[in-house]
Protein backbone atom coordinates (compact mmCIF):
# COMPACT_ATOMS: atom_id res chain seq x y z
CA UNK A 1 0.00 0.00 0.00
CA UNK A 2 1.16 3.42 -0.84
CA UNK A 3 0.62 6.49 1.24
CA UNK A 4 -1.99 7.62 -1.41
CA UNK A 5 -3.79 4.74 -0.53
CA UNK A 6 -7.28 5.09 1.32
CA UNK A 7 -7.10 4.53 5.15
CA UNK A 8 -11.00 3.21 5.56
CA UNK A 9 -10.71 3.58 9.13
CA UNK A 10 -12.67 6.51 10.94
CA UNK A 11 -9.99 9.58 11.80
CA UNK A 12 -10.08 10.46 15.50
CA UNK A 13 -9.18 14.16 15.86
CA UNK A 14 -7.19 15.57 18.82
CA UNK A 15 -9.09 19.03 18.31
CA UNK A 16 -12.63 19.42 20.49
CA UNK A 17 -14.35 21.40 17.26
CA UNK A 18 -12.79 18.66 14.61
CA UNK A 19 -14.54 15.98 16.87
CA UNK A 20 -17.94 17.97 16.03
CA UNK A 21 -16.88 18.39 12.36
CA UNK A 22 -18.18 15.13 11.28
CA UNK A 23 -21.49 15.92 13.09
CA UNK A 24 -22.46 18.74 11.36
CA UNK A 25 -21.50 17.38 8.10
CA UNK A 26 -24.10 14.31 8.48
CA UNK A 27 -26.83 16.71 9.82
CA UNK A 28 -26.72 18.44 7.06
CA UNK A 29 -27.12 16.51 4.30
CA UNK A 30 -29.74 14.77 6.23
CA UNK A 31 -31.57 18.99 6.96
CA UNK A 32 -31.03 19.12 3.04
CA UNK A 33 -31.96 15.41 1.91
CA UNK A 34 -35.23 15.23 4.18
CA UNK A 35 -37.68 17.18 1.33
CA UNK A 36 -40.98 17.04 0.63
CA UNK A 37 -41.33 13.23 -0.98
CA UNK A 38 -42.69 14.73 -4.47
CA UNK A 39 -41.97 12.08 -7.15
CA UNK A 40 -43.79 10.66 -10.27
CA UNK A 41 -42.27 7.89 -9.69
CA UNK A 42 -43.62 7.51 -5.39
CA UNK A 43 -47.14 7.08 -6.32
CA UNK A 44 -46.74 3.56 -7.80
CA UNK A 45 -43.89 2.17 -6.07
CA UNK A 46 -46.42 3.15 -2.72
CA UNK A 47 -49.17 1.30 -4.54
CA UNK A 48 -47.14 -1.74 -5.05
CA UNK A 49 -45.63 -1.46 -1.52
CA UNK A 50 -49.49 -1.90 -0.47
CA UNK A 51 -50.60 -4.57 -2.19
CA UNK A 52 -47.88 -6.67 -1.54
CA UNK A 53 -48.47 -5.89 2.29
CA UNK A 54 -52.05 -7.34 2.00
CA UNK A 55 -51.24 -9.89 -0.61
CA UNK A 56 -47.96 -11.04 1.57
CA UNK A 57 -47.04 -12.22 -2.09
CA UNK A 58 -44.74 -10.28 -4.02
CA UNK A 59 -45.85 -8.69 -6.81
CA UNK A 60 -43.86 -9.69 -10.07
CA UNK A 61 -47.03 -9.51 -12.65
CA UNK A 62 -48.43 -6.72 -14.09
CA UNK A 63 -51.85 -5.35 -12.56
CA UNK A 64 -51.84 -1.50 -13.12
CA UNK A 65 -51.65 -0.93 -16.73
CA UNK A 66 -54.19 -2.11 -19.63
CA UNK A 67 -51.06 -2.76 -21.73
CA UNK A 68 -49.02 -4.97 -19.75
CA UNK A 69 -51.45 -6.26 -17.72
CA UNK A 70 -50.65 -9.94 -16.55
CA UNK A 71 -47.87 -10.41 -18.41
CA UNK A 72 -44.35 -10.36 -15.89
CA UNK A 73 -43.12 -7.68 -14.37
CA UNK A 74 -39.42 -8.01 -13.06
CA UNK A 75 -39.81 -6.00 -9.62
CA UNK A 76 -36.19 -5.17 -8.65
CA UNK A 77 -37.32 -2.94 -6.00
CA UNK A 78 -39.82 -4.84 -4.39
CA UNK A 79 -38.50 -5.14 -0.79
CA UNK A 80 -37.86 -1.30 -1.42
CA UNK A 81 -41.48 -0.47 -1.90
CA UNK A 82 -42.73 -2.52 1.05
CA UNK A 83 -40.71 -0.61 3.33
CA UNK A 84 -42.00 2.87 2.03
CA UNK A 85 -45.13 1.88 1.91
CA UNK A 86 -44.47 0.46 5.74
CA UNK A 87 -42.49 3.87 6.23
CA UNK A 88 -45.82 5.85 4.98
CA UNK A 89 -48.71 4.01 6.76
CA UNK A 90 -46.45 4.56 10.12
CA UNK A 91 -45.49 8.22 9.68
CA UNK A 92 -47.04 9.61 6.68
CA UNK A 93 -45.14 11.86 4.27
CA UNK A 94 -43.08 12.89 7.44
CA UNK A 95 -41.61 9.41 7.77
CA UNK A 96 -40.70 9.51 4.09
CA UNK A 97 -38.91 12.66 4.35
CA UNK A 98 -36.94 11.14 7.42
CA UNK A 99 -36.06 8.45 5.32
CA UNK A 100 -34.67 9.96 2.62
CA UNK A 101 -32.72 12.64 4.73
CA UNK A 102 -31.68 8.81 6.88
CA UNK A 103 -30.27 7.25 3.56
CA UNK A 104 -28.70 10.73 2.62
CA UNK A 105 -26.81 11.10 6.12
CA UNK A 106 -25.85 7.35 5.83
CA UNK A 107 -24.33 7.68 2.50
CA UNK A 108 -22.24 10.25 3.48
CA UNK A 109 -21.17 8.66 6.75
CA UNK A 110 -19.63 6.08 4.65
CA UNK A 111 -17.67 9.03 2.48
CA UNK A 112 -16.49 9.75 5.63
CA UNK A 113 -15.23 6.67 6.65
CA UNK A 114 -13.67 5.71 3.29
CA UNK A 115 -11.81 8.90 3.41
CA UNK A 116 -8.74 10.48 5.11
CA UNK A 117 -6.85 13.07 5.95
CA UNK A 118 -7.37 16.54 7.30
CA UNK A 119 -11.12 17.06 8.81
CA UNK A 120 -12.08 20.36 6.90
CA UNK A 121 -11.04 19.00 3.60
CA UNK A 122 -13.13 15.76 4.36
CA UNK A 123 -15.78 17.56 5.34
CA UNK A 124 -15.47 20.21 1.97
CA UNK A 125 -15.45 17.54 -0.18
CA UNK A 126 -18.24 15.56 0.70
CA UNK A 127 -20.59 18.62 1.01
CA UNK A 128 -19.45 18.67 -2.37
CA UNK A 129 -20.13 15.51 -3.37
CA UNK A 130 -23.13 15.55 -1.23
CA UNK A 131 -24.26 18.11 -3.76
CA UNK A 132 -23.72 16.25 -6.73
CA UNK A 133 -26.09 13.69 -5.66
CA UNK A 134 -28.86 15.75 -4.30
CA UNK A 135 -30.48 15.17 -7.64
CA UNK A 136 -31.39 11.70 -6.99
CA UNK A 137 -32.29 11.98 -3.74
CA UNK A 138 -35.99 11.53 -4.77
CA UNK A 139 -38.50 9.02 -2.77
CA UNK A 140 -37.32 6.13 -3.96
CA UNK A 141 -35.29 2.93 -4.25
CA UNK A 142 -33.17 3.89 -5.68
CA UNK A 143 -32.01 5.57 -2.51
CA UNK A 144 -31.01 2.11 -1.12
CA UNK A 145 -28.82 1.95 -4.46
CA UNK A 146 -26.51 4.94 -3.14
CA UNK A 147 -26.26 4.15 0.19
CA UNK A 148 -25.62 0.42 -0.57
CA UNK A 149 -22.74 1.61 -3.11
CA UNK A 150 -20.93 3.87 -0.44
CA UNK A 151 -20.89 0.50 2.06
CA UNK A 152 -19.56 -1.34 -0.65
CA UNK A 153 -17.01 0.69 -1.42
CA UNK A 154 -15.90 1.28 2.18
CA UNK A 155 -16.40 -2.33 2.99
CA UNK A 156 -13.65 -3.04 -0.35
CA UNK A 157 -11.09 -0.70 0.62
CA UNK A 158 -10.62 -1.75 3.77
CA UNK A 159 -10.61 -5.69 3.23
CA UNK A 160 -7.81 -4.69 1.13
CA UNK A 161 -6.23 -2.58 3.28
CA UNK A 162 -6.35 -4.62 6.67
CA UNK A 163 -7.20 -7.99 5.52
CA UNK A 164 -10.10 -9.55 7.56
CA UNK A 165 -13.02 -10.94 6.57
CA UNK A 166 -15.02 -7.91 5.00
CA UNK A 167 -14.92 -8.86 2.07
CA UNK A 168 -18.02 -11.68 2.47
CA UNK A 169 -20.08 -8.77 3.40
CA UNK A 170 -20.26 -7.55 0.15
CA UNK A 171 -21.16 -10.72 -1.11
CA UNK A 172 -24.25 -11.01 1.54
CA UNK A 173 -25.00 -7.18 0.10
CA UNK A 174 -25.31 -8.64 -2.98
CA UNK A 175 -28.22 -10.94 -2.18
CA UNK A 176 -29.81 -7.50 -0.45
CA UNK A 177 -29.31 -5.16 -2.87
CA UNK A 178 -31.40 -6.90 -6.18
CA UNK A 179 -34.30 -7.14 -3.50
CA UNK A 180 -34.65 -3.22 -2.56
CA UNK A 181 -33.32 -2.00 -6.06
CA UNK A 182 -31.92 -3.21 -9.60
CA UNK A 183 -29.03 -0.43 -9.19
CA UNK A 184 -27.32 -3.58 -8.09
CA UNK A 185 -25.50 -3.34 -11.07
CA UNK A 186 -23.30 -0.56 -10.16
CA UNK A 187 -22.09 -2.28 -7.35
CA UNK A 188 -20.80 -5.32 -9.93
CA UNK A 189 -19.14 -2.66 -12.25
CA UNK A 190 -17.48 -1.17 -9.66
CA UNK A 191 -15.63 -4.55 -8.28
CA UNK A 192 -15.10 -4.89 -12.08
CA UNK A 193 -13.69 -1.58 -12.80
CA UNK A 194 -11.85 -2.17 -9.51
CA UNK A 195 -10.39 -5.86 -10.45
CA UNK A 196 -8.87 -4.24 -13.55
CA UNK A 197 -6.77 -1.45 -11.37
CA UNK A 198 -5.71 -4.11 -8.80
CA UNK A 199 -4.47 -6.43 -11.94
CA UNK A 200 -2.56 -3.56 -13.59
CA UNK A 201 -1.31 -1.86 -10.18
CA UNK A 202 0.16 -5.65 -9.54
CA UNK A 203 1.73 -5.76 -12.73
CA UNK A 204 3.24 -2.30 -12.40
CA UNK A 205 4.81 -3.44 -8.50
CA UNK A 206 7.22 -5.83 -7.76
CA UNK A 207 7.99 -8.58 -4.90
CA UNK A 208 5.81 -9.15 -1.71
CA UNK A 209 3.51 -6.30 -3.40
CA UNK A 210 2.52 -7.87 -6.45
CA UNK A 211 2.91 -11.46 -4.98
CA UNK A 212 -0.30 -9.59 -1.75
CA UNK A 213 -2.17 -7.50 -4.78
CA UNK A 214 -2.56 -11.18 -6.73
CA UNK A 215 -4.23 -13.10 -4.33
CA UNK A 216 -6.13 -10.12 -3.17
CA UNK A 217 -7.14 -10.26 -7.22
CA UNK A 218 -7.87 -13.91 -7.16
CA UNK A 219 -10.51 -13.45 -3.88
CA UNK A 220 -12.40 -10.39 -5.32
CA UNK A 221 -12.89 -11.78 -8.99
CA UNK A 222 -14.82 -15.01 -7.60
CA UNK A 223 -16.82 -12.79 -5.13
CA UNK A 224 -17.64 -10.11 -8.37
CA UNK A 225 -18.79 -13.43 -9.97
CA UNK A 226 -20.49 -14.18 -6.71
CA UNK A 227 -22.01 -11.44 -6.20
CA UNK A 228 -23.86 -11.17 -9.82
CA UNK A 229 -25.02 -14.70 -9.29
CA UNK A 230 -26.22 -13.94 -5.93
CA UNK A 231 -28.78 -11.52 -7.17
CA UNK A 232 -30.67 -14.04 -8.24
CA UNK A 233 -31.82 -14.74 -4.91
CA UNK A 234 -34.84 -12.89 -5.49
CA UNK A 235 -38.64 -13.22 -6.25
CA UNK A 236 -37.38 -12.51 -10.01
CA UNK A 237 -35.04 -14.99 -10.26
CA UNK A 238 -32.57 -15.62 -12.97
CA UNK A 239 -34.67 -12.53 -14.65
CA UNK A 240 -32.40 -10.38 -12.37
CA UNK A 241 -29.83 -10.76 -14.09
CA UNK A 242 -31.24 -9.45 -17.86
CA UNK A 243 -32.82 -6.27 -16.12
CA UNK A 244 -29.84 -4.44 -16.25
CA UNK A 245 -29.41 -4.68 -19.95
CA UNK A 246 -33.30 -4.61 -20.92
CA UNK A 247 -33.87 -0.99 -18.95
CA UNK A 248 -30.56 0.51 -20.74
CA UNK A 249 -31.73 -1.08 -24.01
CA UNK A 250 -34.54 1.01 -23.89
CA UNK A 251 -33.95 3.76 -26.60
CA UNK A 252 -36.53 5.80 -25.72
CA UNK A 253 -34.92 6.46 -21.91
CA UNK A 254 -32.63 8.47 -23.55
CA UNK A 255 -34.68 10.42 -25.83
CA UNK A 256 -37.72 11.22 -23.21
CA UNK A 257 -36.83 10.84 -20.03
CA UNK A 258 -34.52 13.30 -18.70
CA UNK A 259 -32.54 11.62 -15.82
CA UNK A 260 -31.20 8.97 -18.45
CA UNK A 261 -29.92 12.01 -21.38
CA UNK A 262 -26.63 13.86 -20.72
CA UNK A 263 -26.19 16.21 -18.15
CA UNK A 264 -26.67 19.56 -19.16
CA UNK A 265 -24.11 21.86 -18.40
CA UNK A 266 -26.35 25.03 -19.10
CA UNK A 267 -28.44 24.03 -15.84
CA UNK A 268 -27.38 24.93 -12.06
CA UNK A 269 -28.00 21.33 -11.17
CA UNK A 270 -24.95 19.92 -13.26
CA UNK A 271 -22.47 22.76 -12.36
CA UNK A 272 -21.52 20.60 -9.23
CA UNK A 273 -20.75 17.41 -11.42
CA UNK A 274 -18.47 19.46 -13.91
CA UNK A 275 -16.74 21.22 -10.65
CA UNK A 276 -15.93 17.44 -9.14
CA UNK A 277 -14.41 16.30 -12.45
CA UNK A 278 -12.76 19.47 -12.48
CA UNK A 279 -11.14 19.21 -9.55
CA UNK A 280 -10.08 15.49 -9.79
CA UNK A 281 -7.94 16.19 -13.07
CA UNK A 282 -6.41 19.52 -11.41
CA UNK A 283 -5.91 17.16 -8.28
CA UNK A 284 -4.46 14.14 -9.93
CA UNK A 285 -2.20 16.52 -11.89
CA UNK A 286 -0.70 18.17 -9.49
CA UNK A 287 -0.15 15.24 -6.95
CA UNK A 288 3.29 14.61 -5.91
CA UNK A 289 2.65 10.70 -5.09
CA UNK A 290 0.89 8.24 -7.19
CA UNK A 291 -2.78 7.12 -6.79
CA UNK A 292 -3.27 3.54 -7.28
CA UNK A 293 -5.11 2.57 -10.49
CA UNK A 294 -7.49 0.29 -8.73
CA UNK A 295 -9.44 3.84 -6.85
CA UNK A 296 -8.84 5.83 -10.52
CA UNK A 297 -10.39 2.99 -12.85
CA UNK A 298 -13.91 3.20 -10.81
CA UNK A 299 -13.97 6.80 -10.45
CA UNK A 300 -13.15 7.08 -14.18
CA UNK A 301 -15.47 4.27 -15.41
CA UNK A 302 -18.61 6.40 -13.51
CA UNK A 303 -17.71 9.79 -14.47
CA UNK A 304 -18.15 8.13 -18.01
CA UNK A 305 -21.37 6.84 -16.78
CA UNK A 306 -22.81 10.43 -15.63
CA UNK A 307 -21.78 11.89 -18.42
CA UNK A 308 -23.75 9.24 -20.64
CA UNK A 309 -26.74 9.26 -18.11
CA UNK A 310 -27.35 11.81 -15.17
CA UNK A 311 -28.86 9.67 -12.86
CA UNK A 312 -25.22 7.90 -12.68
CA UNK A 313 -23.36 10.96 -11.47
CA UNK A 314 -24.29 10.36 -7.98
CA UNK A 315 -22.19 6.82 -8.02
CA UNK A 316 -19.71 8.90 -9.78
CA UNK A 317 -18.98 11.12 -6.53
CA UNK A 318 -19.42 8.18 -4.34
CA UNK A 319 -16.41 6.13 -6.31
CA UNK A 320 -14.67 9.03 -6.78
CA UNK A 321 -14.68 11.55 -3.65
CA UNK A 322 -11.67 9.13 -2.39
CA UNK A 323 -9.37 9.88 -5.17
CA UNK A 324 -10.26 13.62 -4.87
CA UNK A 325 -9.58 13.68 -1.33
CA UNK A 326 -6.70 11.30 -1.52
CA UNK A 327 -5.10 13.19 -4.55
CA UNK A 328 -5.76 16.68 -2.25
CA UNK A 329 -4.08 15.61 0.13
CA UNK A 330 -0.96 14.46 -2.03
CA UNK A 331 -0.39 18.17 -3.16
CA UNK A 332 0.80 21.53 -1.79
CA UNK A 333 -1.39 23.66 -1.17
CA UNK A 334 -0.43 25.56 1.77
CA UNK A 335 1.17 28.44 0.23
CA UNK A 336 -1.38 28.45 -3.33
CA UNK A 337 -4.36 29.04 -0.89
CA UNK A 338 -2.41 31.60 1.29
CA UNK A 339 -2.54 33.71 -1.72
CA UNK A 340 -6.30 33.24 -2.49
CA UNK A 341 -7.41 33.59 1.02
CA UNK A 342 -7.32 37.23 2.75
CA UNK A 343 -4.62 38.03 5.58
CA UNK A 344 -8.18 38.84 7.97
CA UNK A 345 -9.34 35.24 7.75
CA UNK A 346 -6.05 33.78 8.10
CA UNK A 347 -5.82 36.31 11.30
CA UNK A 348 -8.97 35.13 12.22
CA UNK A 349 -8.52 31.57 12.03
CA UNK A 350 -5.11 31.71 14.44
CA UNK A 351 -6.95 33.69 16.67
CA UNK A 352 -10.12 31.11 16.50
CA UNK A 353 -7.32 28.21 17.31
CA UNK A 354 -5.59 30.34 20.02
CA UNK A 355 -9.02 31.07 21.85
CA UNK A 356 -10.15 27.18 21.51
CA UNK A 357 -7.13 25.78 23.46
CA UNK A 358 -8.99 27.61 26.28
CA UNK A 359 -11.81 25.82 26.51
CA UNK A 360 -11.61 22.36 28.71
CA UNK A 361 -12.22 19.09 27.57
CA UNK A 362 -15.83 19.04 28.94
CA UNK A 363 -16.78 22.50 28.07
CA UNK A 364 -15.67 21.68 24.79
CA UNK A 365 -18.03 18.57 24.49
CA UNK A 366 -20.77 21.08 25.97
CA UNK A 367 -20.51 23.58 23.54
CA UNK A 368 -20.33 20.71 20.58
CA UNK A 369 -23.34 19.32 21.65
CA UNK A 370 -25.35 22.69 21.64
CA UNK A 371 -24.15 23.44 17.91
CA UNK A 372 -25.30 19.41 16.87
CA UNK A 373 -28.74 19.85 19.13
CA UNK A 374 -29.68 23.18 17.38
CA UNK A 375 -28.57 22.17 14.02
CA UNK A 376 -30.66 18.58 14.90
CA UNK A 377 -33.58 20.90 16.23
CA UNK A 378 -34.01 22.93 12.61
CA UNK A 379 -33.66 19.22 11.24
CA UNK A 380 -36.86 18.09 13.28
CA UNK A 381 -38.90 21.37 12.76
CA UNK A 382 -38.08 21.24 8.89
CA UNK A 383 -39.17 17.21 9.22
CA UNK A 384 -42.51 18.61 10.58
CA UNK A 385 -42.73 21.64 8.00
CA UNK A 386 -41.75 19.55 4.70
CA UNK A 387 -44.55 16.49 5.35
CA UNK A 388 -47.57 18.67 6.52
CA UNK A 389 -50.48 17.24 5.31
CA UNK A 390 -51.83 20.43 3.87
CA UNK A 391 -48.04 21.56 1.95
CA UNK A 392 -48.31 17.69 0.54
CA UNK A 393 -51.32 18.62 -0.98
CA UNK A 394 -50.16 21.92 -2.37
CA UNK A 395 -47.25 20.31 -4.07
CA UNK A 396 -49.77 17.30 -5.72
CA UNK A 397 -52.19 20.17 -6.96
CA UNK A 398 -48.94 21.73 -8.42
CA UNK A 399 -47.39 18.78 -9.98
CA UNK A 400 -50.18 17.02 -10.50
CA UNK A 401 -53.00 16.85 -11.98
CA UNK A 402 -55.10 16.70 -8.68
CA UNK A 403 -58.31 18.05 -9.37
CA UNK A 404 -58.63 16.57 -13.12
CA UNK A 405 -58.29 13.04 -11.46
CA UNK A 406 -60.98 14.38 -9.06
CA UNK A 407 -63.66 14.72 -12.44
CA UNK A 408 -62.40 11.07 -13.99
CA UNK A 409 -63.08 9.20 -10.29
CA UNK A 410 -66.68 11.49 -9.88
CA UNK A 411 -67.83 11.73 -13.86
CA UNK A 412 -68.17 8.65 -15.55
CA UNK A 413 -67.15 8.85 -19.57
CA UNK A 414 -69.10 9.73 -22.61
CA UNK A 415 -68.37 5.80 -23.92
CA UNK A 416 -67.33 3.25 -21.90
CA UNK A 417 -63.61 2.27 -22.46
CA UNK A 418 -59.88 2.75 -21.18
CA UNK A 419 -58.10 5.93 -20.29
CA UNK A 420 -55.13 7.60 -22.28
CA UNK A 421 -52.67 9.28 -19.51
CA UNK A 422 -49.41 11.36 -19.68
CA UNK A 423 -46.64 9.36 -18.44
CA UNK A 424 -45.81 11.16 -15.64
CA UNK A 425 -49.10 10.58 -14.25
CA UNK A 426 -49.38 7.29 -14.89
CA UNK A 427 -48.40 6.26 -11.36
CA UNK A 428 -50.78 9.32 -9.90
CA UNK A 429 -53.53 7.44 -11.45
CA UNK A 430 -52.51 4.26 -9.83
CA UNK A 431 -52.28 5.44 -6.59
CA UNK A 432 -55.26 7.44 -6.38
CA UNK A 433 -57.53 4.42 -7.80
CA UNK A 434 -56.17 1.62 -8.52
CA UNK A 435 -59.09 0.62 -10.14
CA UNK A 436 -58.29 3.01 -13.53
CA UNK A 437 -55.78 1.17 -15.66
CA UNK A 438 -53.44 3.07 -17.17
CA UNK A 439 -52.05 3.29 -20.40
CA UNK A 440 -47.82 3.80 -18.99
CA UNK A 441 -46.16 4.71 -15.88
CA UNK A 442 -42.82 5.20 -14.85
CA UNK A 443 -41.79 1.20 -14.95
CA UNK A 444 -39.99 1.75 -18.44
CA UNK A 445 -38.19 -1.28 -18.57
CA UNK A 446 -42.12 -3.39 -18.18
CA UNK A 447 -43.34 -0.96 -21.21
CA UNK A 448 -39.64 -1.02 -23.29
CA UNK A 449 -39.52 0.55 -26.86
CA UNK A 450 -42.78 -0.54 -28.47
CA UNK A 451 -45.15 1.07 -25.89
CA UNK A 452 -43.41 3.73 -24.83
CA UNK A 453 -42.58 4.26 -28.96
CA UNK A 454 -46.57 4.00 -29.61
CA UNK A 455 -46.93 7.05 -26.78
CA UNK A 456 -45.10 9.44 -27.91
CA UNK A 457 -46.64 9.03 -31.39
CA UNK A 458 -50.75 9.36 -29.57
CA UNK A 459 -49.04 12.03 -27.80
CA UNK A 460 -47.37 14.06 -30.27
CA UNK A 461 -50.49 13.73 -32.26
CA UNK A 462 -47.99 11.73 -34.82
CA UNK A 463 -49.19 9.60 -37.87
CA UNK A 464 -51.72 6.84 -36.43
CA UNK A 465 -52.40 8.61 -33.02
CA UNK A 466 -55.94 7.64 -34.20
CA UNK A 467 -55.34 4.44 -34.78
CA UNK A 468 -53.24 3.42 -31.89
CA UNK A 469 -55.87 4.94 -29.44
CA UNK A 470 -58.79 2.94 -31.42
CA UNK A 471 -56.13 -0.35 -30.91
CA UNK A 472 -56.73 -0.08 -26.85
CA UNK A 473 -59.90 0.92 -27.57
CA UNK A 474 -58.93 4.56 -25.40
CA UNK A 475 -62.05 6.71 -24.36
CA UNK A 476 -60.83 9.22 -21.98
CA UNK A 477 -57.67 10.86 -22.73
CA UNK A 478 -56.08 13.05 -19.78
CA UNK A 479 -52.96 15.13 -20.58
CA UNK A 480 -51.29 18.22 -20.05
CA UNK A 481 -52.94 21.53 -21.99
CA UNK A 482 -49.65 22.51 -23.68
CA UNK A 483 -49.29 18.82 -25.85
CA UNK A 484 -50.06 18.61 -29.57
CA UNK A 485 -52.47 16.28 -29.13
CA UNK A 486 -54.37 18.79 -27.04
CA UNK A 487 -54.64 21.13 -29.52
CA UNK A 488 -56.14 18.55 -32.45
CA UNK A 489 -58.08 16.11 -30.67
CA UNK A 490 -61.08 17.94 -30.81
CA UNK A 491 -61.58 18.61 -34.18
CA UNK A 492 -61.43 14.62 -34.90
CA UNK A 493 -64.17 13.71 -32.72
CA UNK A 494 -63.33 14.16 -29.07
CA UNK A 495 -64.99 16.55 -26.37
CA UNK A 496 -63.20 18.33 -23.96
CA UNK A 497 -65.00 18.01 -20.66
CA UNK A 498 -62.43 19.22 -18.35
CA UNK A 499 -59.25 22.05 -18.30
CA UNK A 500 -57.68 23.58 -15.50
CA UNK A 501 -54.08 25.06 -16.07
CA UNK A 502 -52.43 21.67 -15.17
CA UNK A 503 -54.55 19.10 -17.29
CA UNK A 504 -57.48 18.91 -19.81
CA UNK A 505 -59.78 15.90 -20.45
CA UNK A 506 -61.42 14.83 -23.61
CA UNK A 507 -63.97 12.15 -24.54
CA UNK A 508 -64.42 10.24 -27.34
CA UNK A 509 -67.80 11.03 -28.68
CA UNK A 510 -70.59 8.23 -29.40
Amino acid sequence: MTSSDYDPSPQKSTSGFQLLIPVLVVLMVFLVASRSPIDSDLWWHLRSGQVMIETGHPLITDMFSYTREGETWVNHSWLGEIILFGLYRLGGWTAISAWMGAMAALTAVFLWWQTRGNTYVKAGFILLASVVCAPLWTPRPQFFSLVLLALLVWLINRWLDRGGHSIWFSVLLFILWPNLHGGFVTGILYLLAYSVGLLIDALNDTGDTRKMLLKKLRLLLPVTVGGYLASAVNPNGYRMWLIPFQTVGVRVLRQFIQEWSSPDFHSVESWPFALFIILMIFCLSRQREKTSLRLIFPAILFILMGLYARRNMAAAAITGIGVVIDAWNSMTVGNFLRHLVPNEWLEWIKNYRAAQKQFSVNQMKWINLIIAGFLGLICFIKLFIVGYPGLMRVYEAKYFPMDAVSFILKTPSICEGRVFNSYNWGGYLIWRDPRVKVYVDGRTDLFGDEILGDWMTIIQAGNEWQNLLEKWDVTRVIIEPNRPLASIISSKGWVERYRDTQAVVFDRKK
